[in-house]
């Protein structure tokens, strides 16, 4: 990460108001506490206003405005009822980050009070623990391009054994699904994550294959819907 990039983040963690010690800052950015203490004293040596000490923590009390962050209000309830779908329905590290920006949104708002207004909308419903725990571990797999074993229960209630490509995730507004190329079948194949009983990475990783890529699967698709 370049040192710019690294003070940037900083002060993100640092904005809203909360305390955050030096060991929290270097291990969010993946550098030592030698250089996260010195990175803050040239962010305060610049004008930021960072308030505490070694051993304590850090925090920034004042708002810090930037300029790009001036929302409309019905811009402002788009992004509030955005953030609230996430925290509702991903996996916990997506809701925790989802949380985690609006804290810095709302901090960043040019007036106190600018983000409390009624929402647009309200989220009667989240995903359960099971389905968040699949959706994390799906996540990291498509990033990763690894297979994943699964055991899947379908509509019947018949179950199976698999071995997949994750490809993509969907959100259709109850559910989630998940797309993959499936080995057992050799084809696409869309499973709903919420019926997927067990699933756990394996340690085979995948390239992108023609005819076998998410883009191809939305292709085919489009295709069958045209």
């Amino acid at each position: 990460m370049r040192k710019i990039d690294r003070l940037f983040e900083i002060v993100q963690l640092l904005r809203g108001k909360r305390l955050r010690t030096a060991d929290f800052i270097a291990g969010e950015l993946g550098v030592s506490v030698r250089t996260i203490y010195r990175d803050i004293q040239g962010l305060i040596a610049s004008g930021v206003p960072i308030e505490g000490e070694r051993g304590v923590g850090y925090i920034i009390r004042h708002p810090i405005e930037l300029p790009p962050l001036r929302f409309t209000s019905l811009e402002l309830k788009a992004l509030q009822l955005g953030i609230k779908m996430v925290s509702a329905v991903a996996d916990k590290e997506i809701a925790s980050a989802a949380n985690e920006a609006s804290i810095k949104i709302m901090d960043a708002l040019p007036y106190p009070g600018s983000g409390d207004d009624i929402p647009v909308a309200h989220i009667y419903f989240e995903s359960d623990e099971h389905t968040r725990e699949n959706l994390a571990i799906s996540r990291d797999a498509i990033n990763e391009k690894q297979k994943l074993h699964l055991h899947y229960l379908d509509e019947d209630k018949n179950s199976s054994e698999r071995i997949i490509r994750p490809l993509g995730i969907e959100y259709w507004g109850k559910v989630w699904t998940l797309t993959a190329w499936c080995e057992l079948r050799d084809d696409f194949r869309v499973f709903r994550v919420d019926r997927i009983e067990n699933c756990c990475t394996i340690d085979d990783y995948f390239k992108n294959e023609s005819g076998k890529t998410y883009q191809d699967y939305l292709n085919k698709f489009k295709a069958s819907h045209d």
